[in-house]
């Protein structure tokens, strides 16, 4: 019998073409903009979510200086901010740490190529261990080692931007000029960079020295901006690590909180508030397109019964019950907005896909995901639109008197 109701559904629909085109539009937009959005987001939150647990996630720390908040007398009987002292003395009574670096930046400082020409970049000075704590890998030369870095040695690796900027690709062998300073390119990193991670130095045309050997350039401005960053072994000992970290700090800068400590838990648990609520904006401007969708339904059934009167009585004088006529026109309805949330979720696939491709030629480690929960929402939502507004109007061809309908 549904059977029969289907394909009495289809005709009835295929004869109506543009006006069912129509119709079915409404609803292809809404679920089209679930799919879409949805995916989109959730590729945007995979890829952010992913380069932040590459370098640690939730576990990363990082101790960077800043201004004291206590009395000022105090601050001449130690050496003020974040010093080498401290990170040696934190790293021998430190637990949970299984990775670390001490990193100074730089930024928009003019660089002298070889060749005379000048660029303005970020200078990076790194200890032996910046780059496997940043997951740094050098396609060309090598890293410095902290050999290298306790001998102050004039060598440097830089970022993939820069030495094609710089010299077309190959920049090992080359020497540089920063200041006063002249050091030897020694290796060049891969064109990797970590999408949503707000390091304060661009990671494609950063220029890496040893941490010691920076601090020739501007002596004042690199210990001032020195960061201690720190990988623990689980997300559950950011709370010790922490509290020690504090007190160990304030006894060696007499009592002075002249430090800042951060860690990347709270900042996952906000990206997790974010994408929930990106989740309810798109469901809710969806939802606006399918109810507009679904009053197009509507109108769409019932000018459909009011063209079907002589129909609708003949069929009822041939024995058809109300039950009958109202699964017919009920069936329409859902069939109608059906297909349209079916094209939706089709489309919003195919352009998401398309996305994918284009933002992943900016962004290369961009992770093309697709909302699953999106696709069978929009489909289930379509479908209810159909139950929705097409039962007014099944209703009301279902109620009709066989003879006057058969009369008009």
């Amino acid at each position: 019998m549904w059977l029969e109701y289907f394909k009495i559904a289809r005709k009835v629909l295929v004869a109506h073409k543009f006006r069912s085109l129509l119709t079915v539009l409404s609803i292809t937009i809404g679920a089209f903009s679930i799919v879409l959005m949805s995916s989109l987001a959730q590729s945007g939150m995979a890829t952010l979510s992913a380069d932040i647990e590459e370098l640690g996630g939730g576990r990363l720390l990082y101790i960077w200086p800043k201004p004291s908040e206590r009395e000022e007398a105090k601050r001449v009987s130690y050496s003020r901010g974040l010093t080498k002292d401290d990170r040696d003395a934190l790293l021998e009574r430190l637990p949970h740490v299984v990775d670390r670096t001490m990193f100074t930046t730089l930024n928009g400082r003019d660089v002298l190529l070889d060749d005379g020409k000048l660029i303005q970049t970020d200078i990076v000075g790194g200890d032996g261990d910046f780059f496997s704590a940043l997951h740094m890998q050098a396609v060309r030369g090598r890293f410095f080692t902290d050999e290298e870095n306790r001998r102050h040695a004039k060598v440097c690796v830089v970022g993939a931007h820069f030495a094609d900027e710089a010299w077309g690709g190959d920049a090992v062998g080359h020497t540089i000029a920063i200041g006063g300073l002249r050091c030897k390119v020694i290796g060049q990193l891969s064109a990797k960079e970590y999408f949503g991670m707000n390091y304060p130095f661009d990671w494609l045309r950063l220029v890496v020295t040893p941490l010691e050997t920076v601090g020739e350039v501007d002596p004042d401005e690199a210990k001032a901006r020195l960061t201690l960053q720190m990988k623990l072994d689980d997300i559950q000992s950011q709370g010790i690590v922490k509290r020690i970290s504090n007190a160990l700090l304030l006894e060696r800068h007499n009592g002075q909180d002249d430090f800042q400590l951060f860690d990347f838990s709270g900042v996952m648990k906000k990206f997790e508030s974010l994408l929930a609520l990106m989740g309810v904006v798109v469901g809710f401007i969806a939802g606006i397109a399918l109810l507009v969708g679904g009053m197009g339904v509507m109108n769409m059934m019932l000018v459909s019964v009011s063209e079907r009167v002589r129909e609708i009585g003949i069929r009822k004088a041939l024995g058809a019950s109300p039950k009958d006529i109202r699964s017919q026109f009920l069936l329409e309805s859902i069939v109608l907005s059906g297909t349209g949330g079916l094209i939706g979720v089709v489309t919003g696939l195919g352009l998401s896909q398309l996305a994918a491709l284009v933002v992943r030629h900016f962004k290369p480690s961009w992770l093309n995901v697709v909302s699953h929960g999106a696709v069978f929402a929009a489909l289930g939502v379509s479908v209810g639109i159909g139950v929705l507004f097409g039962y007014f109007p099944a209703r009301r061809a279902a109620r009709m008197d066989a003879i006057l309908a058969i009369r008009r």
